[in-house]
């Protein structure tokens, strides 16, 4: 917290005032106490509107601090003697204000932990223009936060990480989405190494001995949390421009930057960059925003990837390609790739004004992944990939502690909770089924026309709601996003089949989804477009219907009296549905030919009416074995981690060996006329794992031993599965082969794969090795985060592991990344046991700022222990004579 002279008052308009009504007002000598008291935990009031940010910054990664000087031209809407605005753990030796050629001496006060700044002026200054210049210095981050570095192969790297509220820790302003301005940028930077920002280079100048300064064009209005900075010794990698196509008529040039000697494993990405973007130009009838693209594979990054504005920035793990890249890293790079150059028009041309609306681009941009790849690939089952992510998000959404897709966000601490599978795969489910029902002829035109309406600005919810329906012409569009945007939960569709005279009639039914041991009030209601599949012999069908009341009943229009329904069509509906005992045995019966997506919101439902006590345990089974015959590896996997949680709830019951027996036959049955190498690692890993099956142990073990000896040839979907494998059936030795292996392979996939298999270790000596690695944070912030979650996920060590974590909580705290800390409560979800909830609420109570924001994760952890536990008892319940 830095202090520089008085503080003064605080609100001096009130209209400014009224707008904050449980603030209260300072005298003119303000202390810290008061300002505490007055300051905005969350938005700022709004009374000020930066236009423009002349920002030159001096950054050597070697060093351990860097420097900056910014100008921030203001427009204020009344006069002040003080603004709110942002900077946090910045050491600033001058800050003045400039207004109508009249320059003052300012205050800068670090009010909240969040980086609220209270900049106070000696006078008033009048409702105009004014200019803040600042001066100051800060630290390198080295927990992936902010202007952070880190150090690959002997080299520093530099990199700012900037969402969401994180810039301020390296650029002094109102770091909030709805504020844009144009930014004008300068780094200092050591001779040889590259400097990346968000606008093409356009001036060099040297600067002291061993440097130079680069200048960068301004941008368009952008977003502080889409700031980039990134300087090092990276490889550049240059590619053709971008072409013009349909929607652009100018050039765009595309730049790769990995560091030293990855740059062959950024081709694959750069390869499938020209056509992605075109395929969203052409989609939304808008041309790509920015004068280049960069595409920036970092050496440790705190999440998968960050959408800086023309600059993406990835974790090289999530982006690069190896020469033993498996099917599944190779279509997670795809997605990735895809959903952040989505960002560039859902985000960052149009950006929510606050993080309350956050579905706005993450979703959008998930819903955009398949999109684009389905145009590119037409036949690669991506939207399989689609509702898979989609059903991710339904064990959370199945929590009454759960938060809705759009709810407000009245606390900077609170912000990073809405990164979770309800803004992501919820999100771009609720537009999937939007897209399906209204057709994407309709749909999708008018985001087209929103993100023209909006471009350089920001749009809410209501904004985006109002602008669909008008262009569509359809209010029921605004209605479905309203119901499933706002309400908690996930409905649920009880649908029957009655023949008689005419057309066979279908009854839906609607509620909230409870899983047993739950507190949800069943009551909700939405406006669900509900599609019914149907088969009758060799004929087949849909039906649609909007559903908005509790009860309906259709006829299934040119069917005599189906065998089969499949309530979720494509599985395009973010719903779950569930069917009278006879239809799911005559659904079980047919899930092998069963389309691939349907087969998959089927596992999915049997499963949640399982959870729900609503289906017995051999109905149960009579959906999950059969589903392992599906020849697609989704499908597999899902019945499969269906069986793996089943049998976790069955240790040591006598149904337990029986289900294993069944499961491992219908996988023989299965492997004599299917193939596909993610199936095959798939069934591997659950024969080993799951079944722990000898001779599949030994298999994946002979298959590490040539990566482990230097020789390579392991596919990267077999890294995780196999690690796990050798660790906890190796000793000592064993365990420092793959350290060592570690050391030695420079694979960012190999890394992360050893940092989350690490505590399947059976010794209790190796589980505290393993632990002096997550403190001595061997292999990074995150890999650290990914040790942790590695050991309490093994019931040997979660014990003993969790009593030595809150021995030393911030010591481990300060080896993770900053943005993880508000999640840790997670770690105690595998006690499964709601007699620990009482502990573990104490504990994290007392634990402070230094978890801020956790309150969601801790209330989602509680509850989960009950619902874990009461589910458990059932299905022993269900499988007992």
């Amino acid at each position: 917290m830095r202090w520089i002279g008085l503080v003064a008052a605080l609100c001096l308009v009130a209209t400014a005032c009224a707008q904050r009504s449980a603030w209260t007002l300072p005298v003119q000598s303000a202390g810290l106490e008061e300002l505490q008291r007055a300051a905005p935990a969350g938005r700022l009031p709004g009374i000020a509107r930066p236009a423009t940010y002349r920002a030159a910054l001096d950054l050597d990664p070697r060093e351990d601090n860097f420097s900056g000087t910014v100008e921030i031209d203001i427009d204020l809407k009344a006069a002040v003697t003080g603004l709110w605005l942002h900077g946090e753990n910045l050491d600033v030796s001058r800050i003045t204000a400039t207004a109508g050629g009249e320059t003052v001496e300012a205050s800068w006060t670090e009010v909240l932990d969040t980086g609220v700044v209270w900049v106070g002026f000696p006078k008033r200054l009048e409702a105009r223009r004014v200019t803040l210049s600042i001066d100051y210095t800060a630290p390198f981050d080295v927990n992936l936060a902010g202007l952070f570095r880190v150090e690959s192969q002997g080299r520093r790297y530099a990199l700012a990480k900037s969402e969401s509220i994180q810039a301020r820790r390296f650029l002094p302003g109102f770091d909030e989405p709805g504020f844009k301005a144009v930014f004008d940028m300068a780094i200092t930077v050591p001779d040889g190494m590259h400097a990346i920002a968000n606008t093409p280079e356009v001036s060099r100048e040297p600067a002291r001995d061993g440097h130079v300064t680069i200048r960068f064009a301004p941008t368009r209005p952008l977003s502080t949390y889409l700031l980039s900075t990134a300087v090092g010794e990276f490889d550049r990698i240059e590619r053709p421009p971008l072409p013009p196509n349909k929607a652009r008529d100018f050039e765009v040039p595309l730049t790769g930057y990995t560091r030293a000697g990855k740059a062959s494993e950024l081709d694959f990405a750069l390869n499938l960059t020209a056509d992605m973007v075109r395929v969203f130009e052409e989609m939304l009838r808008q041309p790509y925003p920015y004068e280049k693209l960069d595409i920036i594979a970092s050496p440790q990054w705190p999440s998968g990837a960050t959408e800086l504005a023309a600059a993406i920035t990835y974790n090289e793990a999530r982006i690069l390609k190896g020469p033993d890249a498996g099917p599944a890293l190779i279509r997670a790079l795809k997605e990735i790739h895809a959903h952040e150059i989505a960002h560039m028009w859902f985000g960052n041309l149009v950006t929510p004004p606050w993080w309350d609306d956050l579905w706005l681009k993450e979703a959008f941009a998930s819903w955009a992944e398949v999109v684009i790849l389905e145009a590119l690939e037409p036949y690669g089952n991506h939207d399989v990939a689609a509702v898979a992510d989609g059903l991710t998000a339904m064990a959370l959404d199945s929590q009454a502690s759960v938060r809705a897709v759009a709810e407000p966000i009245s606390r900077n601490e609170d912000i990073r909770n809405a990164y979770d599978a309800i803004t992501y795969s919820k999100g771009q489910s609720i537009i999937r089924m939007v897209d399906h029902y209204f057709t994407p002829d309709r749909f999708r035109p008018a985001l087209g026309r929103y993100i023209s309406q909006f471009a350089d600005g920001e749009a809410d919810s209501a904004d985006f709601y109002a602008s669909i329906a008008r262009v569509t012409g359809e209010p029921a569009i605004g209605e479905v996003f309203r119901s499933f945007v706002t309400q908690r939960g996930i409905p649920l569709i009880e649908a029957d089949v009655s023949c008689g005279k005419g057309a066979p009639k279908l009854t839906l039914s609607q509620s909230r989804y409870r899983p047993l041991g739950s507190t949800i009030d069943p009551g909700t209601r939405w406006t669900i477009p509900v599609c019914t599949s149907w088969q009758d012999g060799a004929n087949s069908g849909e039906t649609c219907t909007l559903l908005s009341t509790e009860r309906k009943v259709i006829d299934l229009k040119g069917a005599m009296c189906p065998g089969v329904i499949v309530p979720n069509a494509d599985g395009a509906g973010y719903y779950r549905f569930n069917l009278t005992a006879d239809r799911w045995a005559a659904l079980g019966s047919a899930i092998s030919e069963m389309p691939s997506t349907e087969a998959l919101v089927s596992v999915d439902s049997a499963s949640a009416a399982f959870a729900a006590g609503s289906m017995s345990g051999e109905a149960y089974l009579g959906v999950l074995i059969p589903a392992l015959a599906h020849n697609e590896a989704a499908v597999l996997s899902s019945s499969l981690r269906a069986i793996e949680t089943l049998l976790t709830q069955l240790a040591d019951h006598p149904a337990s060996e029986e289900i294993s027996a069944r499961a491992a036959a219908a996988l023989d049955a299965r492997s004599a006329r299917l193939s596909g190498p993610e199936a095959e690692a798939r069934i591997l890993g659950f024969r080993a794992e799951a079944l722990r099956d000898p001779a599949a142990r030994a298999d994946l073990l002979r298959r590490l031993q040539p990566l482990l000896d230097g020789s390579g040839g392991l596919s990267t979907d077999l890294y995780a599965p196999a690690l796990r494998v050798t660790f906890a059936d190796g000793g000592a030795a064993t365990f420092d082969r793959i350290l060592a292996a570690s050391a030695r392979i420079d694979d960012a996939v190999f890394t992360s794969a050893v940092a989350t298999a690490i505590g399947a270790v059976a010794d209790p000596a190796l589980a505290a090795r393993a632990e002096t690695l997550m403190r001595e944070g061997a292999f990074g912030p995150a890999a650290s985060q990914s040790i942790a979650t590695s050991l309490m996920a093994n019931p040997l060590h979660r014990e003993t592991v969790w009593q030595n974590l809150k021995a030393d909580f911030p010591g481990f705290l300060s080896v993770i990344p900053s943005q993880t800390r508000r999640a840790t409560p997670r770690l105690a979800r595998g006690f499964c046991d709601p007699a620990r909830a009482s502990e573990i609420e104490a504990f994290f109570a007392a634990q402070g700022r230094a978890v801020a924001g956790h309150e969601r994760a801790l209330a989602e952890t509680v509850e989960y222990l009950t619902l874990c536990s009461v589910q458990a008892e059932a299905a022993r319940a269900a499988f007992s004579p």
